[in-house]
């Protein structure tokens, strides 16, 4: 009987302990990170960063973005809103207003100013790098459910770009920061009013200098970072690993001045390593700048896991990983393996289109806008002509369909009518009525708008740019391998579950149930 009433109590107790919420999620974004990255750099890693993930967490091996098009604002926006574009409304990084066709930023805000080492915000003659807000998104994200949920609980967001600490947190945030064209650490006026004495400190206690200081090499290359901070400034860093240590150096410093995962009240903080897209992009994913890089980032990891069991203890935390995109091979390394693929212009496919609608139509610039792999037709035109938009596309799709990186051409009719395919239901979830362009394009296999055949871009519904890592590890979470695929929207829901909130408002994900 004893024995019985204390598997009881046993039970009962680990029960109780079980259904606690961790004192902080830490929620980690690399952007630019394939998911192949994990098993094609294991053997360069150490044991306590991505292995441990691997070995002692829940990684979830086939993961994929929902939606056309991959890109960071998207993807930061889908990740924690537990929604896709159709709903939270980041299209893309950047778009245009559908009645006078006008540039708008996926962060951008006018009302805003920028909060920096200054001594007041800047006036609208020097705005600086901070007229940012999360204005455009649409809906909450998790750390809004958790600030509704528990006021005191605190929300940050940390990334080299804006939009990464921007549209992650949210509008009920406590403080998003990122960096300015000169590498200092900034907000914007709808955070707060200035900068806290704690960053006036680390900027003089931690000099871009003293990170850009001696040789970036591997075994195939070697910079000299000295002469490339002299000749570029401080803004190089974000393109070397050492972005990555600067970022995490600043996020320790946030964490420890603001009293994270201190107390009862649940804390979640967003940390994106940025550097690996810009050497992503600059030397492609094959290359052995980007395995070195993620190298570096290993020891970053394991150095947060470290930082965190000493700060709260892993009982106390649970750490996230995933990524905003992945990445196309170079064309370079496409040509070089004899793989279908090659490189496009938007700009001069742009200009082919609108010279071909013109011998039709009989008027120049029918289309007047491309983004995100869309066109935006130029209504006040058509409506003076009387010409309808299903012309136009028609027209359109015509000569679009012949060139060699268009996989196919579609519009609002034709998605309607299209048979349901994985393809075309990622596009209707990345179009918004209110924002998305009039005619949408898919690419070929292996075609990118880039401009050099070395390095790299995304955005496609191809696995290469839509399948990306996840992991788990902390606080009550078994080490675990999933198949089954997960949706990058299901990560806000399970979010929620860990600290015990609402979904977010407009949540389209589900729970990943094998974590629990």
């Amino acid at each position: 009987m004893k024995n019985l009433l204390s598997i009881f109590l046993f039970s009962l107790s680990f029960a109780v302990i079980s259904q606690q919420t961790p004192k902080i999620l830490v929620s980690v974004v690399v952007d630019q990170m394939k998911y192949e990255f994990v098993d094609r750099f294991w053997e360069d890693f150490g044991e306590n960063g991505f292995k441990k993930l691997v070995n002692e967490g829940v990684f979830c091996r086939n993961t994929h973005y929902n939606y056309i098009p991959t890109y960071t604002g998207p993807g930061h926006a889908s990740i924690y809103t537990g929604t896709t574009p159709s709903v939270h409304g980041i299209i893309g990084n950047n778009w245009y207003k559908r009645d006078d066709f006008s540039p708008v930023y996926c962060a951008g805000d006018w009302k805003s100013q920028t909060v920096c080492l200054c001594k007041k915000p800047h006036g609208k003659s020097n705005p600086g790098n901070g007229q940012m807000s999360p204005d455009a998104l649409l809906c909450n994200t998790v750390g809004d459910q958790l600030k509704l949920k528990d006021s005191i609980s605190k929300v940050f967001g940390v990334s080299i770009k804006d939009r990464g600490a921007i549209l992650s947190t949210g509008a009920l945030s406590d403080g998003a920061y990122w960096l300015n064209s000169e590498s200092q650490w900034i907000t914007s006026s709808f955070y707060r009013k200035n900068i806290p004495k704690w960053m006036v400190d680390f900027h003089e206690n931690h000099p871009i200098s003293s990170y850009l200081n001696g040789k970036w090499e591997g075994k195939t290359f070697s910079y000299d970072l000295n002469k490339k901070y002299l000749e570029l400034g401080p803004s190089y860093i974000k393109s070397v690993p050492m972005g990555n240590d600067y970022t995490f150096d600043f996020l320790k410093e946030l964490f420890v001045n603001e009293k994270l995962g201190q107390d009862n009240h649940t804390d979640f903080l967003v940390l994106a390593f940025s550097s690996t897209d810009y050497v992503g992009h600059k030397f492609g994913p094959d290359s052995e700048q980007v395995k070195n890089t993620y190298q570096k980032l290993d020891k970053n990891i394991a150095d947060l896991i470290q930082f965190l069991d000493q700060r709260v203890g892993k009982e106390n935390y649970v750490l996230s990983l995933t990524s905003d995109h992945g990445a196309t091979s170079s064309i370079e390394e496409v040509e070089k393996n004899r793989l279908k693929g090659g490189l496009f212009s938007s700009k001069e496919m742009l200009t082919q289109l609108n010279k071909n609608l013109e011998i039709v139509f009989g008027v120049p610039e029918i289309i007047k806008r491309y983004a995100n792999m869309q066109l935006y037709i130029n209504y006040p035109i058509i409506d003076s002509l009387n010409i309808s938009d299903n012309e136009v596309f028609l027209q359109a799709k015509k000569w679009l369909i012949r060139q060699p990186y268009i996989d196919n051409t579609y519009n609002l009719r034709t998605l309607k009518n299209a048979l349901n395919s994985n393809k075309t239901q990622m596009l209707i979830n990345g179009l918004h009525p209110k924002r998305s362009g009039d005619i949408f394009l898919t690419l070929s296999p292996g075609f990118i708008d880039w401009y050099t055949k070395t390095g790299t871009t995304h955005g496609s519904h191809y696995n290469y740019d839509a399948h990306v890592p996840l992991f788990f590890y902390g606080a009550n979470i078994d080490a675990k391998q999933i198949y089954r695929n997960v949706k990058i929207t299901d990560i806000a829901p399970t979010y929620s579950i860990i600290m015990k909130t609402a979904f977010p408002n407009a949540c389209t994900g589900n729970p990943i149930g094998e974590i629990f």
